[in-house]
C-alpha cells in the first residue's frame, strides 16, 4: 500500500510593519544622514532658473547681502596693500572659492522663506546661522583653517618655483611667461584644484543641510560627499558653473559678484532640496547601517 506524504502547509512568515510600509527602506552609515536622490545634468539648469527667480523676487535683500562680503573682500585687499603685503591679495581672492559655502547661508535662508511664502530681511540673512549655531560654527572654523593652510601652501609653491625671490607683484608679472612662471601656474593650479575639490565634496550640501535639518557637522559633510559622488556628472557641471560665475565676478573687480554670488547661493538651495529629500520628520534619525541611496 502506497502512503501519500502530505507536507503540512507552511505558514507565511510574519511580515514586519516596516517591511509593508517601506519595503526598500535604505540603511545609513550614521544617523541623521539625508536620503540622496539621483539627478542629471539637465537638472542643473533648473537650479539656476529657480535661483534666478529667487534673486529677482528678493533683489533688495540678496544684493545687499552679497555686497557685505564684497566690501569685506575689498577692505582686506586694501589692507594688504597699505601694509606692504600686496602679494597676499591674489591668494586671498582665489581662496574666496574655498569659503564660498559659508558665505551662501544667507541666500539659503532667503530661498527657504521664499518657498514658504514669506520674505526674509537682510537681518534674517545675516543671522541665518542661528538655526544651528554649533554645526555651522564648526564648519566655519574648519573653512577658516583650510583657508590659512591654502595661503601658506601658495607661498610654499611660490618659493619652490622662485627660490630666493620675494613674492612681489612686479616679479610675478615679469616672470609670468617664463618657464618658472609656467611651472608656478601649473603647480598652484593643481594645488588649488585639490583644495577646491575637497571643499566641494564636503561643502556642496552640508551648509544648507545643517540649516534646514539642524543636523550636526559630521552627518552633513558625509551626506554631502556621498551626494556629490552619486551625482558625478551633474555636480561636475555645477562645479564648473560655480567656478565660471565666480571668476566673472572677480575679474569685474567684484561688481559681477553682486549678481553671480546670489544666483549661485539661491541655486544651491534648490539643488539641495532636490538632491536631499526631506525623508525624516523633525527629531527622528536613520538607523545606522550601510550607505544606500533611494534609487539603488
Amino acid at each position: 500500500m502506497t502512503q501519500t506524504n502530505k507536507t503540512p502547509p507552511v505558514k507565511d512568515a510574519p511580515i514586519s510593519r516596516s517591511t509593508t510600509q517601506n519595503p526598500q527602506r535604505p540603511l545609513f552609515l550614521i544617523k541623521e544622514m539625508a536620503l540622496v536622490e539621483r539627478v542629471g545634468t539637465e537638472d542643473v539648469w533648473s537650479w539656476l532658473a529657480a535661483g534666478w527667480a529667487d534673486l529677482k523676487s528678493n533683489m533688495t535683500t540678496s544684493v545687499p547681502y552679497a555686497g557685505l562680503f564684497i566690501l569685506v573682500g575689498i577692505a582686506i585687499s586694501f589692507g594688504f596693500y597699505f601694509m606692504g603685503w600686496p602679494y597676499l591679495i591674489l591668494p586671498a581672492l582665489s581662496g574666496f572659492l574655498l569659503v564660498g559655502p559659508a558665505v551662501g547661508i544667507g541666500f539659503y535662508e532667503i530661498s527657504r522663506r521664499q518657498a514658504s511664502g514669506s520674505k526674509a530681511s537682510l537681518w534674517d540673512a545675516i543671522t541665518a546661522a542661528r538655526y544651528n549655531k554649533l554645526g555651522i560654527f564648526g564648519f566655519g572654523v574648519a573653512l577658516t583653517f583650510i583657508f590659512q593652510v591654502w595661503i601658506r601652501l601658495s607661498f610654499t609653491v611660490f618659493a619652490l618655483n622662485f627660490p630666493g625671490i620675494m613674492p612681489e607683484w612686479d616679479v610675478i608679472l615679469l616672470r609670468s611667461f617664463s618657464m618658472e612662471g609656467i611651472y608656478f601656474g601649473i603647480s598652484i593650479s593643481l594645488v588649488g584644484a585639490v583644495f577646491a575639490t575637497g571643499i566641494f565634496f564636503v561643502g556642496a550640501f552640508s551648509m544648507p543641510m545643517m540649516m534646514d535639518r539642524k543636523s550636526m557637522l559630521l552627518p552633513s559633510i558625509i551626506t554631502s560627499a556621498y551626494a556629490v559622488s552619486q551625482n558625478r556628472n551633474a555636480m561636475l557641471l555645477w562645479a564648473a558653473i560655480i567656478v565660471i560665475f565666480t571668476g566673472i565676478g572677480l575679474v569685474t573687480a567684484g561688481i559681477g559678484l553682486m549678481v553671480t554670488l546670489p544666483l549661485i547661493g539661491h541655486a544651491t538651495w534648490h539643488a539641495y532640496k532636490q538632491v536631499m529629500s526631506g525623508d525624516l520628520p523633525d527629531g527622528e534619525t536613520h538607523a545606522a547601517g550601510t550607505l544606500a541611496s533611494k534609487n539603488e
